[in-house]
């Protein structure tokens, strides 16, 4: 019988039968795996706290017949800030959905587990900034998974990309305006080209494509330490981040579908007319 300790990110806990749970935990040395937790609905099993999603704990596992399972566990930080707002909820649950994915078993979890750890930690400490922690998570996640962008410059003329132009999602380059008329003028740009990838188009502004290239160029400690400073930039930012992370995993994430609806029954809690 093996028994090791780590520190644990846990991504997820589903019910296992009446009393127990698995979980899927991430952990520095050891990637993802998976666990039981025996007697987790007990109100006496004081190690179920630390087993929630979405909370760092220390948890000593023993292994045995190839199953994992845990013995003791204590939280070391629960982000409490998640527990009591539905998109951050639905955020959280998003970032974990997407480093499981980004995870392998008998891996290293690399910069995967502090990106996530920071993300939670920016959603548990500030208030009004989930589109901006959410776009910044997303790029730096489609780097960490090999996807990193060109945004520097011009992918056709070379010009800086310090001026309107859009994110060439499927190729990872930044494309200035002229440049895409000056081609759609001469060549009518494909739906899907002779590879059979769509054409995806994310327009750009100076600020956005600047916010997008810090992400993907920052040290690790910095990656959520900038600002838009519009509406229009965070939106433009958040939406190319979500569009090029998604696109290159060639999935999308029951979570980010659960965020999406919940944001569509809020906006029209918003624009309801008040019952007389």
């Amino acid at each position: 019988m093996q028994h090791f300790t780590a520190d644990c990110l846990i991504l997820r806990a589903v019910d296992r039968g009446d009393h127990d749970k698995l979980l899927t935990v991430l952990a520095a040395n050891y990637g993802k795996f998976y666990a039981i937790l025996k007697g987790a609905h007990s109100m006496h099993r004081r190690e179920a706290a630390a087993a929630e999603p979405f909370t760092w704990s220390n948890i000593e596992f023993y292994e045995k017949g190839g199953v994992k399972w845990v013995k003791t566990a204590t939280a070391i930080e629960t982000f409490p800030g998640l527990r009591y707002d539905m998109e951050k909820l639905f955020l959280a649950a998003y970032f974990c959905e997407v480093a499981g994915e980004l995870s392998d078993e008998r891996e290293p979890a690399g910069e995967i587990l502090p990106l996530t750890l920071n993300a939670l930690h920016m959603l548990n400490m500030h208030r009004g900034e989930n589109a901006r922690v959410k776009g910044a998570f997303e790029m730096r996640a489609a780097c960490i998974g090999g996807f990193a962008p060109e945004l520097a410059c011009c992918r056709d003329c070379g010009c800086p990309a310090d001026r309107d132009g859009y994110l060439d999602v499927m190729n990872g380059a930044f494309v200035c305006r002229a440049c895409l008329q000056r081609r759609s003028a001469l060549h009518p740009i494909p739906e899907v080209d002779e590879l059979g990838e769509r054409t995806v188009l994310s327009p750009l502004s100076p600020g956005g494509a600047a916010a997008l290239r810090y992400v993907s160029t920052a040290p690790a400690k910095r990656v959520f330490s900038f600002r838009v400073t519009s509406e229009r930039e965070e939106r433009e930012f958040s939406k190319a981040a979500e569009s090029y992370l998604l696109h290159h995993l060639e999935r999308s994430f029951p979570t980010l579908e659960n965020l999406k609806k919940l944001d569509a029954i809020m906006r029209q809690r918003e624009q309801a007319p008040f019952a007389d």
